[in-house]
């Protein structure tokens, strides 16, 4: 049986054009692909008509670029409209085709409605590795065109795995050889994550050796650790050296030397197989970088490192230095943090760590220029580590009388180093949210402006959200209309304000959000109102949890200040000029709240990952600052830790 030419000539002239609208793997050579595909499985099928199978083929993709999710039933809709195509088919014939457009889809959990639709469904199913990758590469790049590359490899792999993995929802309904060795083949590559990302960027032509050394550091170092903070992975060293000899400016095989120098001295790989892989001049970098054999003294492995880095060109010391640099400020980091100098992790003490490190930073300056800017960093940290280099402006004069402050402010700007360092690595999926409720006069607004300003300070993008009810917009627009309302009705229509916005601020793009008496402040208001019996229990149990679960999404840490009421009213007094009366701020007020606080510590537990209840009656206003900060950046640290071993995909 032959197609009609009447019908092949309707539909190269009027159908295919529409193909150039969609991107490249799903475009007309996809579609002349999967027709030729479709004649074929027909054959293995009795009493087909080969005019609806020409035109099922033809159809099947026809409105992907519309809508690419819902685009099997849109495609069999412009099909069915199609008034040319009634001239052609019975109104049987037409749903037959109609269904099997629709069923088409490997992802569809139905299977195929007819035997024309099994034949579509098979001939659909890509049996080549490079045009899956190529089709994948295609959609990836026009519907996430701001995707980085490791995202983009990232996303192709877990396509491929999904759709032609060992357990992919991918299946053929004919018989078809070619797709049984090409999911072999599938499943073969992905086995190793590097080897997969290897070919994506070959076949895709944007082979980026920086991307092939990070990726082949990954899977090379995958399971290791960092020695002197285990819980922090081994690759976060290698990839902070790639980075860093990146900002310096160097040329792409000394970014990927960095990332990969510390692969044959840490990994079972050789320096032949990174020959092999990525060439001699990279080969070359990555050995000078790497200790001779370890059988000898540790002694004697330092002065052969110390010889011979002093006769190497500039490239290869480049590398050295970066990786030097990287250990170094991790080390001052991590003293700085606990406030004592411990060199216990090392094998060999401070004063032979000392000569170390400095016969180093010679020999690397050996005949170079010593003021080029990766050197004095390199010279800056030396000093600061085994020199004890610091600001004496800021020691001597700005906190000579509260030395024991100084000590403190310089164990939280050290974690907030290490915040930045881990920034510059990963980044969050959402900004980190930090809720403020308490009594007034407790700290409260004087620590959320000094942790606004401790973080922006160190570069991270910071959004405050002030009180909502104290704010204009609530006063002009809202205020009115929840007055009217009954007391419980209104702190569950403030909630849902607060929570509204809150949910805007966290698609702004922002790394921190502070915000002033969020969800859990009026989750704290409804259990008042629900124990003095404004509120029913009922509609106190919905209420919270309803908006336990909202916080426990949104809010990553809360912060809870509290005082005795004296003190509260206290320092009110003393910091106002004012002596009449408060009308709310009085100590039956606040014994009431500082109750409530400690009959919610199962909520708190319930509504976030991390929370703190702070006494501060005996504490100073810059002290609870400090006590906030110290509980609030380890969290945060841990969160870009995980953060980082996600997108890796880390074990």
């Amino acid at each position: 049986m032959q197609i009609r030419k009447q019908l092949v000539e309707y539909i190269e002239k009027n159908i295919f054009p529409i193909y150039q609208k969609n991107d490249s793997g799903h475009g007309i050579e996809h579609i002349k692909y999967v027709i030729k595909r479709s004649l074929e499985f027909a054959k293995q099928f009795d009493n087909i008509n080969l005019d609806m199978v020409y035109v099922i083929a033809s159809y099947h993709d026809i409105a992907h670029h519309i809508d690419k999710d819902n685009h099997e039933v849109l495609s069999a809709k412009l099909f069915y409209e199609n008034g040319k195509m009634k001239e052609f088919f019975t109104d049987e014939q037409r749903i037959i085709i109609k269904e099997a457009i629709e069923d088409h889809r490997a992802s569809l959990e139905y299977e195929p409605r007819s035997n024309y639709g099994k034949i579509i469904s098979s001939a659909d199913r890509n049996v080549d590795l490079i045009s899956a990758l190529k089709r994948t590469h295609a959609y990836t790049t026009k519907h996430y065109p701001d995707l980085a590359l490791e995202e983009m490899i990232k996303r192709a792999y877990k396509h491929i795995s999904k759709k032609f993995g060992t357990d992919g929802y991918a299946k053929s309904y004919c018989y078809d050889k070619e797709f049984e060795d090409f999911k072999k083949r599938v499943e073969e590559i992905l086995k190793d994550k590097y080897r997969f990302a290897v070919k994506y960027m070959e076949v895709n032509e944007i082979m980026d050796i920086r991307e092939k050394a990070l990726s082949f550091a990954i899977q090379a170092h995958m399971g290791q650790v960092r020695k002197s903070e285990p819980d922090k992975p081994m690759i976060m060293h290698p990839l902070g050296v790639g980075q860093l000899l990146e900002s310096f400016g160097y040329d792409d095989n000394v970014i990927a030397a960095g990332y990969l120098h510390d692969v044959v001295e840490d990994t079972e790989y050789t320096i032949q197989d990174i020959e092999k892989e990525f060439g001699k001049d990279i080969a070359t970098l990555v050995m000078s970088a790497s200790e001779p054999n370890k059988s000898l003294s540790w002694e004697e492995r330092k002065k052969h490192t110390i010889e011979e880095t002093k006769k190497l060109p500039l490239r290869n010391k480049l590398v050295i230095c970066a990786d030097k640099i990287n250990n170094l400020e991790d080390l001052f980091l991590k003293f700085e943090k606990s406030g004592s100098r411990d060199f216990s992790a090392f094998k060999r003490g401070e004063e032979s760590q000392k000569w170390y490190y400095t016969s180093m930073y010679e020999c690397l300056i050996s005949g170079e220029d010593k003021d080029l800017p990766i050197f004095l960093r390199l010279k800056d940290i030396l000093d600061k580590v085994f020199y004890k280099k610091e600001d004496l402006f800021l020691r001597d004069t700005i906190f000579v009388d509260n030395q024991g402050y100084y000590a403190k402010l310089r164990k939280l700007h050290a974690q907030k180093i290490e915040l930045q360092r881990l920034k510059s690595l990963v980044t969050l999926s959402k900004p980190f949210v930090i809720e403020f409720s308490g009594t007034p006069r407790t700290g409260k607004t004087t620590t959320i402006n000094n942790l606004c300003d401790f973080f922006k300070k160190g570069g991270f993008d910071v959004s405050l959200i002030e009180e909502f009810t104290t704010s204009k917009y609530y006063k002009e627009n809202l205020k009115s209309k929840i007055n009217k309302m009954g007391l419980a009705d209104g702190n569950i229509a403030i909630i849902d304000e607060v929570y509204s916005q809150l949910q805007k601020a966290l698609t702004s793009g922002k790394d921190i959000i502070l915000i002033d008496r969020s969800i859990n402040d009026r989750q704290i208001w409804n259990y008042r109102r629900f124990i003095c019996g404004d509120m029913p229990e009922e509609q106190y149990l919905l209420a919270r949890e309803k908006y336990s679960k909202l916080s426990k999404q949104l809010i990553d840490f809360l912060v809870i200040t509290y005082a005795d009421s004296l003190i509260s009213l206290r320092r009110d007094y003393i910091s106002s000029l004012a002596l009449e009366p408060r009308s709310f701020l009085n100590k039956e007020n606040i014994d009431e709240y500082n109750n409530c606080l400690n009959s919610l510590q199962g909520l708190f537990a319930e509504s976030v990952d991390s929370y703190m209840l702070l006494d501060t009656s005996t504490m100073s206003m810059n002290d609870v600052s400090i006590e906030v900060a110290s509980q609030v950046l380890p969290v945060m640290r841990r969160r870009y830790i995980k953060a980082f071993q996600q997108k890796y995909e880390l074990k």
